[in-house]
């Protein structure tokens, strides 16, 4: 039996990166996946990996920062897969710039996708989850949560938001047997380009994490498939760092 037989789990921006990586890893530990993303043609190639490897998926083209998106997809979601039972919200964005230099329309841009994204997908889930009497939700951040990040300072803000919202909607839906996670990880994938693209940016950043490497979205997908099984049912609030030791 597999871990997440008979789970039906929803994946924002799951056509590339850590979600997709997550989304592939989920599907092979049985769950029926709901890929959604900006890019509809990111995550039908997502669904069509799947698909071919024996899993179920379906893939849906949103914007995360649309409530009326969020809610029709959700519902669309639901009737498809019969229930969603974990969200893992993986979309975001990045804008980079120094704060003198930033404008408010980065900020906000950036707070919109990363931050209030996150509330709106929650939100869209949350009287489902009440009515089934159990939710997983597990939210992608970053170690600039908890350290802050020089020339992101508008990815920080946003995401430390989101370890706020997570450990909030932990405590509030509790009583409803849904629980609230936040992973943050280190990656080599687009979000992390404009660092690693940086010859003298990327050693300077490598040397402050300990295992002087960058993570895979693959190395990130186990910690994904631990969160939305039953393994972690007794888990919540929690903010798991895969990072390298970068938190520390």
């Amino acid at each position: 039996m597999n871990r997440l037989d008979d789970k039906t789990v929803l994946v924002t921006g799951g056509g590339r990166g850590i979600g997709r990586a997550g989304a592939i890893a989920m599907a092979a530990e049985g769950a029926a996946l709901a890929v959604l993303d900006l890019d509809g043609a990111a995550a039908e190639s997502v669904v069509a990996e799947i698909e071919a490897a024996g899993g179920k998926a379906r893939a849906w083209a949103a914007d995360i920062t649309s409530p009326e998106q969020m809610n029709s997809t959700v519902a669309e979601v639901i009737a498809w897969g019969g229930q969603v039972d974990v969200l893992v919200h993986s979309a975001g964005i990045v804008g980079p710039a120094m704060l003198k230099d930033m404008t408010v329309e980065s900020f906000e841009k950036v707070v919109a996708v990363n931050l209030t994204g996150t509330f709106i997908c929650l939100k869209a889930l949350i009287p489902h989850w009440i009515e089934l009497g159990h939710g997983k939700f597990v939210a992608l951040t970053s170690p600039a949560a908890q350290r802050g990040q020089v020339g992101g300072g508008n990815y920080a803000a946003a995401k430390a938001g989101v370890v706020a919202l997570v450990k909030t909607a932990a405590v509030e839906l509790a009583r409803h047997n849904i629980t609230a996670n936040a992973l943050l990880p280190i990656a080599a994938t687009e979000m992390s380009a404009n660092v690693r693209e940086n010859p003298k940016l990327e050693e300077k950043f490598l040397g402050m994490i300990p295992l002087r490497r960058w993570a895979s979205a693959e190395d990130i997908a186990p910690s994904l498939v631990y969160l939305a099984s039953t393994d972690s049912d007794y888990m919540t609030g929690s903010v798991l760092s895969i990072d390298g030791g970068r938190t520390i």
